[in-house]
């Protein structure tokens, strides 16, 4: 089912950037794109995925997966806090790896697109 998302991101609760994009919810897996990256969220896994040009991170419930996509290589960083929660259309993710200074959160609130 196609969804319009209003996602806000933030690293250490400064707003980064605030996106409206559209995505799309099957089988409680959420996928959608913006300008630099594409997105899949497992709601039933608790698994965030993140991927672009040059990368692939992947956060579970133990660890986070950084992929290299030029050097086909993937290393394994220590994840000092993850949070996933949802309630009912609205999603935050909030993780800290070991090799940052500061936490981003995502904050992404779904609606139902009208479709006619």
């Amino acid at each position: 089912m196609n969804k319009e998302l209003l996602i806000n991101t933030y690293e250490d609760n400064t707003l980064l950037f605030k996106e409206n994009v559209l995505g799309r919810l099957e089988n409680n897996i959420l996928t959608y794109e913006n300008d630099t990256d594409s997105f899949i969220i497992d709601l039933n896994n608790l698994i965030f995925k993140k991927e672009n040009l040059e990368s692939i991170l992947e956060i579970n419930k133990e660890q986070a997966i950084l992929t290299v996509k030029e050097l086909e290589c993937s290393i394994n960083i220590t994840l000092n806090k993850r949070i996933f929660t949802r309630h009912n259309n609205n999603i935050t993710i909030e993780y800290l790896l070991e090799s940052t200074e500061k936490p981003i959160k995502i904050e992404i609130e779904m609606s139902d697109i009208n479709e006619s």
